[in-house]
C-alpha cells in the first residue's frame, strides 16, 4: 500500500519527481470490469499510460489492447498480446504505420481513403486483409444533433459507399469501432449508446454485408476524480449491458468489446516532486518545485483555463487535456514525521522560465519548508505520456511501478 512514508523512502532513493503506479490499484479495477462485464472483451487504451510494466499487466491478465499509433501497437505486441487482441484505430494512418503493424494487429480503417490505402496494400502483397471500420454514428449520446468529426466515415454514408466498398477485393471488413465520448458517469446514458451501436451493427450486417467478427464500442466508463463527482453505477451499468448483449448474441455472433483506459489506471497514480524554493512576493506566497508542468502537465491546464474563463465550475470537457478544475488533490507531505497545524495560502509553480508554469493557484495547504514534498493524486492516466517533459531541457521524472518496498521497478 502506498503511503507518504512510502513516498518519502522512495524520494530519498531516486532524489527527483517521480510518478508511482500502484499494481494493487489497478488489479482491482481489472478484476471489477472482468467481474461485472461478462459478456464483454476489454481493451486497454495505451494512450492512457503506455507504461510497459502495466501493459505487461494488463497483458497478463488477458485484457487486449486499443492502439492508436504503429508504436503503440509495437508497444502492445512486445508485452505479448497477441494479434487478435490488439485493434490499431487512429485516423491519417500512413501506408508506413500499416505496412510496421499489420502482421500485429487488426487494423481499423478510419476512412473511405485508408480503405483503399489498405485494399492497394493487400493487392501488393496478393492477400485479403481482414479489417474494421470507425463509422461516426448518427448519435448523440446527450441529445441533440449529431457532430461532425474527424473521426470515422459518417454513418449516413455508408449506404452511398457500399459498391465502393463492395470492389475492394484485397479487404475484408470484419469489425465496426465507434467511440463518441469519454468520462461518462450516467449509466443510462452508456447503455443507451450500447443499444444504438447494436442496431448500427445489425445494420452493418444486413444492409452493407459486414461479416462482423468484433463490435468495439469504444470507451467512455467514467470514473469520479473527487467530491464533487458522482460515481458510475458499474452495478447497474454491467447488468444491464450484459442484458442486452445476452438479447442480440443470437442476431450477431461475434465480440462485444469496450475500452477502458482512466477506469484501470487514474487512481493507480501518485505524481510527487520535491519543494526546491519558498519565496514571497507582494503578499502572496509562491512554492517553487522541481517540475511543473513539466512533470504534470493537466494541472497546469486547468489554471490556465480558469485563469481565461474566471470560473472553476461547470466548465466544458476537453479530454484528455481538460477534466474539470477539481480533479486533482495536492497535498503536502512534510520530509520529517512532525504535524504541521498552521496553514497558509499559496501558490505551487515549477522551476521553467515561464509565467505558466503554475500547477495550483491559491490553495490552502500546511506550512512548507524546504525539501518538503507535493504530491498530486489521480496521476496514472493521460499524466505522464502526455507532459511536454522535454521543455526546458530540464530533468525528467522517473516513473515507479510499485507492489511493495520489497518490490518496485524504476524506469
Amino acid at each position: 500500500m502506498i503511503n507518504n512514508n512510502v513516498l518519502k523512502e522512495l524520494m530519498s532513493k531516486v532524489n527527483k519527481s517521480f510518478y508511482i503506479y500502484d499494481e494493487e490499484e489497478i488489479l482491482k479495477a481489472i478484476n471489477i470490469l472482468q467481474d461485472k462485464f461478462s459478456e464483454f472483451e476489454i481493451l486497454y487504451s495505451i494512450k492512457t499510460n503506455p507504461n510497459k510494466n502495466i501493459v505487461e499487466l494488463i497483458s497478463k491478465n488477458s485484457i487486449g489492447a486499443d492502439a492508436a499509433s504503429a508504436k503503440e501497437v509495437e508497444i502492445s505486441s512486445a508485452a505479448n498480446i497477441n494479434k487478435e487482441n490488439i485493434i490499431y484505430s487512429s485516423p491519417g494512418k500512413r501506408r508506413k504505420d500499416i505496412e510496421e503493424s499489420m502482421d500485429k494487429c487488426i487494423i481499423t480503417a478510419d476512412s473511405y481513403n485508408e480503405l483503399s490505402l489498405l485494399n492497394e496494400i493487400g493487392k501488393d502483397r496478393n492477400i485479403q486483409l481482414e479489417v474494421g471500420l470507425r463509422i461516426n454514428a448518427n448519435y448523440n449520446v446527450f441529445g441533440g444533433k449529431p457532430l461532425s468529426s474527424k473521426y470515422g466515415v459518417d454513418e449516413e454514408s455508408l449506404l452511398d459507399y457500399k459498391d465502393f466498398i463492395d470492389n475492394l477485393n484485397n479487404i475484408k471488413i470484419i469489425g465496426i469501432h465507434v467511440h463518441l465520448q469519454s468520462q461518462i458517469l450516467d449509466y443510462e446514458t452508456i447503455y443507451n449508446y450500447y443499444e444504438y451501436v447494436l442496431e448500427l451493427a445489425l445494420f452493418c450486417k444486413d444492409k452493407m454485408n459486414f461479416n462482423l467478427k468484433f463490435i468495439n464500442f469504444g470507451g467512455g466508463l467514467g470514473i469520479s476524480y473527487g467530491d464533487s463527482y458522482k460515481n458510475l453505477d458499474i452495478d447497474k451499468l454491467s447488468i444491464m449491458s450484459n442484458n442486452l448483449i445476452a438479447k442480440y448474441k443470437e442476431k450477431l455472433n461475434t465480440r462485444f468489446i469496450i475500452e477502458s483506459g482512466r477506469f484501470l489506471v487514474c487512481k493507480s497514480g501518485v505524481y510527487v516532486t520535491p519543494i526546491i524554493d519558498i519565496k514571497e512576493s507582494r503578499g502572496s506566497k509562491y512554492i517553487i518545485v522541481q517540475n511543473g508542468y513539466n512533470g504534470f502537465f493537466k494541472p497546469t491546464i486547468s489554471e490556465l483555463i480558469v485563469s481565461y474563463t474566471n470560473e472553476k465550475n461547470d466548465l466544458k470537457m476537453m479530454e484528455p487535456l481538460f477534466t474539470s478544475y477539481d480533479s486533482y488533490k495536492i497535498s503536502l507531505i512534510k520530509n520529517e514525521n512532525e504535524r504541521e497545524n498552521l496553514k497558509e495560502i499559496v501558490t505551487v509553480g515549477g522551476n521553467l522560465c515561464t509565467a505558466v508554469d503554475i500547477l495550483a493557484k491559491d490553495i490552502v495547504l500546511p506550512k512548507a519548508e524546504l525539501n518538503d514534498l507535493i504530491s498530486i493524486n489521480n496521476a496514472g492516466s493521460y499524466a505522464y505520456s502526455l507532459t511536454p517533459l522535454l521543455f526546458s531541457s530540464q530533468e525528467k521524472p522517473v516513473e515507479i511501478y510499485f507492489r511493495s518496498m520489497d518490490d518496485y521497478l524504476i524506469d
